[in-house]
């Protein structure tokens, strides 16, 4: 499995602490800006768009992709660490805050 996450520089591969999120704000969050892509329980094939989207909670690959990599990935987009042009960048829509927030919803979703 290739995990383009292990490619980043150190300073973003190091583990952001999402322990002041608000998992109930994230999902609230995820619900509006990630559901049409990745799913309401974040397992992809959301249908709505293309091209369809794989699971985010995917036994042995999420528990392995760092938060500062989700932070980067929400915030700058999927071009910013080479994934697909089509995940938006949300740093200019969402604040750090919300973001965290997304990322503490993403961790407490059940996985697969």
């Amino acid at each position: 499995m290739f995990l383009g996450f292990l490619s980043l520089p150190a300073a973003a591969q190091e583990d952001l602490d999402i322990s002041s999120g608000d998992s109930t704000h994230g999902e609230k969050l995820f619900l509006q800006y990630c559901r049409g892509c990745h799913g309401k329980d974040g397992r992809g094939g959301a249908q709505t768009f293309m091209p369809h989207v794989d699971t985010l909670t995917k036994k042995g690959y999420i528990e392995l992709v760092p938060n500062d990599y989700l932070f980067l990935v929400i915030s700058d987009g999927g071009r910013a660490v080479g994934k697909s042009a089509y995940m938006p960048a949300w740093g200019e829509k969402l604040s750090d805050e919300e973001i965290v927030d997304i990322i503490s919803h993403i961790r407490s979703l059940p996985l697969y």
